[in-house]
């Protein structure tokens, strides 16, 4: 018997989950390029609009990793009105009419969160829902199943039953998760490396590294230390972080989550992500039938490695700074190597993180602490590292 989503999802409090789905009958139904990456601009819009950062993903032929973190505090803090706003924008998504002109569309949505504004209960329910990721798995999933049997001339369930949605409880375990997602191509023989993943979140991560990369090239006067940190601030963040600041507000960074018991938010640099996942990843494993071969440039290396060649006609300071770079890479890269801890998972986990039993990921003692703050005896862990 499958247990209560109310069990594992705590609704009140911001968290991180392991979203898995799965094709019915796990057929290829996700194979066409289109369909995937049409999930992956609409996990873009529902984060732009809703409580909800999306931390990894991977699109897989026939299921859906997704790594999500609630932001219920988010959406406490907004106002009726853009409660209103978004709602109505995120279900207006579903309805567009073709003939409607960009005017009309933009008077209809007007009208549609006056209406809305009426109903108390309405804001209640959508302040609610915003941070859901029951309602974030409707507004992704409902709209292409329909669409998708349409093309297919078929009816019935597109995905097989319930997401799963594990917790994900302290930092290691949601660096180990996010790297376990990320590698999900390569593992399946679908792609040799992090950039040629481009199903993942571990691509988009990549390629922002590589802006960053150039945008510290292109500031070269800047002393080579000033440089090397410049590259070390870049952070580890969500792919698609929810957006917080109120529709009209000057778009700046975004409000970051505050580390609690049962919401961990890593400190790693991206550097060192890119590095820990491209390691973990020539891992060879006996339950993946692929891995990062030898002749594969470390992710890291490959980044800087495509800035230097697109600034190789750049003024000589630029070229300076990113001969600079790739220097210290090269020094840097071996230290790293050794003294990060890559995403190794214990020998008895690797195969479970499919698994359709737990309710949580995480160390013995942040189990412990998340069944006492929930009022419960015990919590089934997919896997607890110790």
């Amino acid at each position: 018997m499958g247990r209560k989503r109310s069990d594992i999802v705590d609704e009140a409090h911001s968290g991180v989950y392991h979203c898995i789905s799965r094709c019915v009958r796990r057929e290829s139904l996700l194979s066409d390029p289109r369909r995937r990456g049409w999930i992956v601009e609409q996990l873009e819009f529902l984060a732009q609009y809703g409580a909800i950062d999306v931390l990894a993903f991977c699109v897989m032929e026939n299921h859906l990793h997704l790594l999500l973190r609630t932001r219920p505090e988010v959406a406490a803090a907004w106002p009726d009105h853009e409660i209103a706003l978004r709602k109505v924008t995120l279900l207006a998504s579903h309805r567009k009419r073709s003939k409607d002109t960009a005017a009309d569309a933009q008077a209809a949505l007007k009208l549609e969160v006056a209406i809305f504004m009426k109903s108390p209960e309405r804001v209640r329910t959508a302040r609610r829902d915003l941070s859901s990721l029951s309602f974030f798995h409707k507004l992704l999933k409902e709209p292409c199943a329909k669409k998708w049997n349409r093309e297919d001339k078929v009816t019935g369930h597109f995905w097989e039953g319930r997401f799963k949605s594990p917790k994900v409880l302290d930092q290691g375990a949601l660096e180990n998760v996010a790297g376990y997602i990320e590698l999900n191509e390569i593992h399946a023989c679908a792609a040799t490396s992090i950039p040629s993943s481009i199903w993942t979140s571990a691509q988009i991560q990549w390629q922002r590294f590589c802006d960053g990369v150039k945008r510290a090239c292109l500031d070269g006067a800047a002393a080579p230390d000033n440089l090397r940190k410049q590259l070390l601030d870049l952070r580890w963040e969500p792919v698609f972080p929810c957006q917080t600041m109120c529709s009209g507000e000057s778009t700046g960074d975004t409000i970051r989550s505050t580390p609690t018991d049962g919401n961990p938010v890593s400190t790693r640099s991206l550097l060192q992500h890119l590095h820990c996942v491209d390691q973990a990843g020539r891992r060879r494993r006996l339950d993946k039938a692929g891995w990062i071969p030898d002749s594969e440039p470390d992710a890291v290396g490959s980044a800087i490695a495509r800035v230097h060649a697109s600034l190789s006609r750049g003024s000589q300071v630029v070229r300076l700074a990113a001969h600079s770079v790739a220097t210290w890479w090269s020094e840097l890269r071996e230290g790293l190597t050794s003294s990060l801890l890559p995403i190794l998972l214990e020998d008895g986990a690797r195969s479970l993180l499919n698994s359709t039993r737990g309710s949580c990921y995480g160390s013995r003692e942040s189990i412990a602490l998340e069944a006492t703050r929930r009022g419960v005896k015990r919590m089934l862990p997919v896997w607890s590292s110790v």
